[in-house]
């Protein structure tokens, strides 16, 4: 028995000193041999620093997974440079994403690539949002989106928010260029505003625009001015529309097409005049039908044009009527001819006829025959002698056929009980009919008029 301890025990001391020649020298030829980051994992051994698995179902070896002292973890490189370094492609499969520390989770694809310098700074969070150097230009093909895309999901948050300096613009659009000159190819949009869909509720509006407050003078809501050809030089063109609207449409019995521009007078405070609701430098022309309250003309007073304005209303009707005038002598038979345009019959009908004696009664006068070939005769006055003449007539051209002004009309469902004019019934603004087809765009109105009297700077 004691002789059989002895021979275990020396095997066991072999082994170990055999054992400590073979680590010593595999110890050796690791040192001698210096791995790059990216070195493969030994199909076998015990590197220091690797995290070990078992290269067969008897054998353990080392793994393509190392920590260094500081509990970096590396997959792929022996020289780890964070928490994770991986040297590779790293493959998430469905149902996979990233999640961050402020807890939103990452599951669908990025920016395909982001370069950096020293200009970038910041971490995106709140206590150190991104900054960049300015100019940022940004180049590349995008679609059917823009190159960039913002969406606060916040209830009534802003998308873009754009402010420009002192005497500087907000934001500014150019549109692009038609693919060659020659061509039939169109120019794109500048700015474009398309609202989100409201569920049956009420949609959002596509752009809102609101003026800065100066000292001096306030910036306008929206300032556009058309594209034209460029002054000295270049092909001749005529210029194109500063401003292009359209209403949506409509839909269904009692409905109504959207209006294309609706417009409303900024309010007067502190004793200031209520502002116009439009102004138009130049020629105005409307093709179809013209409704308003009542018209007049507004001149510089011809005999104080420096100081005082003169106006004067329109003559109203009930009907389309067209009115003619003027003065004709009479031949020695006390008879005259009056000729009218060739166009006159075609377009008036169902006339009306006034005659009035210039330089001495004629109580004869009359109408002798009335209009027809575009002419009418009077009769009965005094040889030689001036009659004022005056010849009324109802449309009849093809668009007034086909449009002609409703005398009395009920107002709609939606309209009853408000009124075109609720001030002059000493009626709350609410009542107004703006507010029966457009209650959210007039209450937004109020709110901007009751924000902006707020912060009126105080005498």
């Amino acid at each position: 028995m004691n002789r059989t301890f002895k021979t275990i025990s020396v095997v066991m001391i072999t082994a170990f000193l055999l054992g400590s020649t073979v680590r010593g020298q595999h110890k050796r030829e690791t040192e001698a041999r210096p791995e790059s980051q990216t070195t493969a994992a030994p199909a076998g051994g015990n590197t220091p620093g690797r995290i070990a698995k078992f290269t067969t179902t008897k054998a353990v070896g080392d793994s393509n997974i190392t920590e260094d002292p500081n509990g970096n973890i590396g997959i792929g490189t022996t020289l780890p440079t964070s928490r994770l370094t991986v040297n590779g492609v790293i493959e998430m499969l469905s149902g996979g994403g990233i999640k961050f520390a402020d807890g939103t989770l990452q599951t669908t694809a990025g920016l395909a690539r982001v370069s950096r310098d020293a200009t970038l700074q910041g971490d995106g969070t709140q206590a150190s949002p991104l900054g960049v150097s300015v100019p940022l230009i940004l180049n590349g093909q995008s679609a059917p989106g823009g190159v960039i895309q913002a969406t606060n999901t916040r209830q009534s948050g802003i998308g873009v928010e754009g402010k420009g300096g002192n005497e500087g613009i907000g934001v500014v659009g150019t549109g692009g260029i038609a693919a060659s000159s020659g061509t039939a190819g169109a120019g794109v949009v500048g700015v474009g505003g398309d609202s989100v869909d409201g569920n049956g509720l009420v949609a959002g509006t596509g752009v809102i625009a609101i003026g800065g407050r100066g000292d001096v003078v306030n910036g306008a809501g929206v300032s556009a001015l058309g594209g034209g050809a460029a002054f000295g030089s270049g092909t001749d063109r005529s210029g194109a529309a500063g401003v292009r609207t359209a209403g949506g449409a409509g839909k269904g019995t009692g409905k109504i097409g959207g209006i294309g521009i609706v417009a409303e007078g900024g309010s007067g405070l502190n004793g200031a005049t209520r502002g116009l609701a439009g102004f138009f430098s130049g020629d105005v022309q409307v093709t179809g039908v013209l409704s308003k309250a009542g018209g007049s003309f507004k001149i510089d007073h011809p005999l104080d044009p420096e100081n005082k304005y003169l106006s004067h209303s329109f003559v109203e009707s009930p009907d389309m009527k067209n009115i003619y005038d003027g003065v004709v002598s009479l031949n020695p038979n006390g008879e005259a001819v009056v000729e009218m345009p060739e166009w006159f019959g075609a377009l008036n009908r169902d006339f009306r006829y006034l005659l009035t004696a210039v330089g001495a009664p004629m109580p004869g006068l009359y109408i002798a025959d009335e209009m027809a070939n575009n002419r009418f005769k009077i009769s009965g006055g005094m040889a030689g002698m001036k009659v004022s003449w005056q010849v009324t007539g109802i449309r009849q051209d093809a668009w007034a056929n086909k449009n002609r002004i409703p005398v009395e009309e009920v107002k709609s469902e939606k309209e009853r009980g408000h009124y075109l004019h609720s001030e002059a019934f000493g009626q709350p603004e609410e009542r107004g009919v703006n507010w029966a087809n457009e209650p959210e765009h007039m209450r937004q109105l109020k709110e901007r008029r009751l924000e902006g009297s707020q912060r009126q700077p105080q005498d």
